[in-house]
This record gives C-alpha cells, sequence and structure tokens, in this order.
C-alpha cells in the first residue's frame, strides 16, 4: 500500500490536495484526516496514527481495502517517523513548510497548483513519480525476479 502523508501549507490546502488524489483514480486511495489533538500533543497524535494505521507494533500483514493511503495532516516530526518507518513517504507543501516536520532527503515538495516548476511537483505528477519508483524497486527485488523466472519456466 502507498503511504503518503502531507505537512506544511494550511488544513485547505492539504485537504485539497488529498480530495485530489481520491479522487483522481490513479489507483485506489482513501484519505485520513486526524483534526485532534493538536500539534501539541504529538505522542497522542502518533498512538491514533498508530491504532489507525494498524497497530504500534509492527505493520499488519492484512491486506488494506484499498491501494493508497493520504495522511492530510501531518503535523509533528512523530508522525512523519511513524510514515517513513512504514516505508511511506512525506510530501511538504510548497506554499509554506512545517516548523515542526523536517524535510529529509527523498521528501518531495508539492504544489497546491496545477502546474509544479523545476524541483516541486503538482501532486499527481508527484504520485506517477512515486508509483513508477515503487514499481522499479519491485522490479529490481531478486525474490520478484526469482518468482518471474519460475513463472515464465512454467
Amino acid at each position: 500500500m502507498l503511504l503518503i502523508a502531507l505537512s506544511g501549507g494550511t488544513p485547505s490546502e492539504r485537504v485539497d490536495i488529498a480530495d485530489r488524489l481520491v479522487t483522481s483514480g490513479k489507483g485506489q486511495f482513501a484519505a485520513y484526516a486526524q483534526a485532534t489533538p493538536s500539534a501539541d500533543y504529538g505522542l497522542r497524535r502518533l498512538e491514533v496514527l498508530r491504532n489507525f494505521l494498524g497497530g504500534a507494533d509492527e505493520p499488519s500483514d492484512e491486506p488494506w481495502p484499498v491501494q493508497g493511503m493520504v495522511i492530510t495532516h501531518c503535523l509533528t516530526e512523530q508522525e512523519a517517523q511513524e510514515v517513513r518507518a512504514r516505508d511511506g513517504v512525506i510530501w511538504h507543501l510548497y506554499s509554506r513548510p512545517s516548523g515542526s516536520v523536517s524535510i529529509r532527503q527523498g521528501d518531495v515538495m508539492v504544489t497546491d497548483g496545477q502546474a509544479g516548476f523545476r524541483h516541486v511537483r503538482e501532486p499527481l505528477e508527484a504520485l506517477s513519480e512515486l508509483i513508477l519508483a515503487r514499481l522499479s524497486d519491485l522490479a529490481n527485488n531478486p525474490s520478484v525476479r526469482a518468482v518471474l523466472k519460475e513463472l515464465a519456466r512454467d
């Protein structure tokens, strides 16, 4: 499952981007918008997020009914760390970076507009790049390659 968390910008900008991803038709996405508690309660937000994603210890092996999840309001560094630990990505809104969530190598800058520029991506463009990168990783995985070779022999 693809896991994308939006950080920075305004709440309405993040909601607009999440809505655009959900309604895009590029996979079956759902949005999760944790409105409370506020960013002042980072550990509680983390606990709520973990419970939503399937538990505090390990990501679940159970299949999700969706192909991707957009966490609309990633307000704390703890939430961002949890998303990254679950092989998710953080997208930072170009309009106004978060004062709480650090921008790290590999994170993506997105615009809330209809067109990206230079290193800033339009959300659907960033989604396409993420999907292509995951497919490339999958194709280069030795276990997957071995299974494909075995299937080709049959």
